[in-house]
């Protein structure tokens, strides 16, 4: 199997815009245009009136505290820029690349009976009791990892809410947002990018779409044992999982990082789930904007530096502002350059 590259039309959030800036003509009115912007904006700085200015960074709560996000803009160009929610810890490298970084916070405590997210450990031995360890343990292994699917469909719930709020926010371009996450946060970062077309560009490391594969080859679930889960509860998962629904994700560009020698997440269940993706976004007559990266002898905690330079490459790519080239310009620029999946 293998990922092939196509070319990528010019992105335009106002295609108006990229039109008139095609032509001579157009460049010349562009360019009158910008010199009165000027003069008006000196004319009103020697009057004593300032233009207003944006915030370099905004804070906001979100359902009475329970959600806070953060959004941190670069400090150039000027707003609005393209964004990146973060669930990777990731901030400099994005900033330095013209990103505005989005975080969030859910104060779980806030829920009675909920408790807060703990960290994934290293995979280790297997229960002497029940199925499953750290929050995919369960009394019977037709139920094993609900709490922890219970959790991604929570972290789902949330990030939809910070998307409300960047669509009206004034430092975020809301046609150019991206989303990347690692291990339960990469499971969340597909899962609402199938659930929510806002989000224009996904990266989701050590994590998988097949959630049934997961949960049976996971050294933190079933160890490879027959998986048998009860028939709600698998039918949920049916509904939500991004493999079983290729087409809610092709409007996204999609780019999975794993290891194989990851055991929490078994190389099998991502080689699955971008088989049933690259079916679809072939069909969806975008080949080239889903793509599976397969490191050598990664574990699941050994995938930054990797997922880190290409996630980079894949939002410089997918979210960039080509609103001003022509067509051919656009074409001359290549996506990055893909791994086949094995």
């Amino acid at each position: 199997m293998r990922c092939s590259i196509v070319r990528a039309t010019a992105i335009s959030s106002d295609p108006r815009r990229a039109l008139l800036a095609a032509s001579p003509r157009g460049l010349d009115l562009i360019g009158r245009a910008r010199r009165a912007a000027s003069l008006i904006c000196c004319a009103a700085l020697v009057g004593g009136c300032r233009p207003p200015s944006l915030p370099h960074d905004e804070s906001v709560a979100l359902d009475a505290g329970f959600i806070e996000v953060h959004v941190e803009r670069p400090p150039a160009p000027a707003p609005p820029h393209p964004a990146v929610i973060s669930l990777l810890g990731e901030r400099e490298a994005l900033l330095d690349a013209g990103f505005a970084v989005v975080t969030f916070r859910v104060h779980w405590e806030m829920l009675r009976g909920v408790p807060p997210a703990l960290p994934a450990p290293a995979p280790g031995p297997a229960p002497t009791h029940g199925v499953g360890v750290w929050l995919l343990a369960s009394p019977s292994p037709r139920t094993v990892g609900q709490r922890y699917f219970g959790l991604v469909a929570a972290q789902v719930k949330a990030v939809r809410r910070v998307l409300d709020h960047l669509s009206a926010s004034p430092l975020v371009d809301a046609a150019r947002i991206g989303i990347a996450g690692s291990s339960t946060n990469g499971f969340a970062a597909l899962e609402a990018t199938a659930a929510d077309p806002r989000i224009r560009a996904a990266v989701a490391v050590a994590a998988c779409g097949d959630y049934h594969r997961f949960l049976e080859l996971s050294s933190l679930a079933m160890r490879g044992a027959p998986l048998e889960l009860d028939p709600d509860y698998s039918r949920e998962l049916r509904g939500r999982e991004p493999a079983a629904h290729p087409e809610r994700l092709v409007h996204a560009a999609v780019l999975m990082v794993n290891g194989t020698a990851d055991v929490a997440v078994p190389p099998a269940c991502p080689r699955q789930t971008a088989a049933v993706l690259q079916q679809a976004y072939a069909d969806a007559g975008a080949p080239d904007a889903f793509r599976l990266v397969l490191v050598d002898d990664a574990s699941h905690t050994q995938l930054g530096p990797r997922a880190r330079e290409e996630s980079l490459a894949w939002f410089g790519y997918w979210l960039a502002p080509r609103f001003s080239m022509t067509r051919n310009q656009a074409d001359s620029v290549q996506p990055p350059a893909g791994q086949p999946v094995c």
